[in-house]
């Protein structure tokens, strides 16, 4: 797995879609629970999720460091029907009257809007310095949706391999102790993963 900026940009410039053009399982089994609204997607890589949601009626904002997976999600949503453009460099908000906007940008170093999003994705990303941040994003009654990898994941040859970005069993349930719980579960089957909806009150 990349380790750094460049490793990944270098991931995202060869053929086809490292992740797959096919949205999460995960979130599939969650969309009838999604408020329609503004998304943000964290992390969004290649746009699998993005894409797959503004498709269905949702405008999404899809953020990422690496332009060239950014570049990829414009070719998978105009493969798809779906108008996409560019936001401006660090402004992270929300575009209500757009299907998808795609948005180069550091998370790490970006100011996080307060109450903009209905739907909060982060899929494959842990950065352990957001995690505090998440609900914040959210409107009143809003959903954080969340998949990562869990330190179950060392026991597979292929995947990510460094435990900085690997949750500690049970991490993820109480990172957010301000929203309330709708599911949650770590599973161990070919990967290491847990996976969590949570709800803003």
């Amino acid at each position: 797995m990349p380790q750094n900026a460049q490793e990944w940009d270098h991931r995202y410039r060869q053929p086809g879609y490292w992740a797959g053009t096919e949205p999460a399982e995960f979130l599939r089994d969650v969309l009838p629970l999604l408020p329609h609204g503004t998304t943000l997607d964290l992390a969004c890589g290649e746009g699998r999720n993005a894409v797959f949601l503004a498709a269905r009626g949702w405008c999404v904002l899809a953020v990422d460091r690496s332009r060239p997976a950014l570049e990829k999600a414009e070719v998978l949503a105009r493969e798809a029907g779906v108008p996409a453009l560019w936001g401006a460099p660090g402004r992270l908000a929300a575009r209500s009257a757009h299907p998808l906007t795609l948005l180069e940008t550091d998370l790490e170093s970006s100011a996080l809007p307060a109450r903009q999003f209905d739907v909060v994705l982060c899929f494959n990303y842990l950065q352990r310095s957001l995690l505090s941040a998440l609900p914040r994003l959210l409107r009143p009654h809003g959903l954080l949706v969340y998949e990562t990898y869990t330190l179950a994941q060392l026991q597979f040859a292929k995947g990510p391999r460094n435990p900085e970005f690997l949750l500690r069993p049970d991490e993820l349930r109480v990172a957010f102790p301000t929203l309330e719980i709708l599911f949650y579960r770590e599973i161990v089957a070919g990967k290491g993963i847990a996976s969590l909806l949570a709800r803003k009150p």
